[in-house]
């Protein structure tokens, strides 16, 4: 079935088309961080660092049913930084 504007993919299509993809990434994201954990002061960096942290908190919106988790995803990645 050829995909256009007015013949839009269902929502099994659309995942069908990405979820090898999908699962590729949530794969990668785990392998770096098993690969993290492994050096020499991985776990305490694990437990404090603030960019992990945001990951996690990222992962939690991952699994969020609600709409708008990309959004929701920049916005804990985004600097807060003040600017100078």
């Amino acid at each position: 079935m050829r995909m256009t504007a007015l013949n839009p993919p269902t929502a099994k299509e659309q995942l069908d088309l990405q979820y090898n993809e999908m699962r590729w990434r949530v794969l990668s994201l785990a392998a770096d961080l098993d690969r993290v954990q492994r050096y020499l002061g991985g776990q305490e960096l694990i437990d404090r660092d603030t960019r992990l942290k945001a990951l996690r908190e990222c992962v939690g919106e991952l699994m969020s049913d609600q709409p708008g988790r990309a959004e929701r995803v920049q916005t804990i990645l985004s600097d807060k930084s003040p600017v100078v």
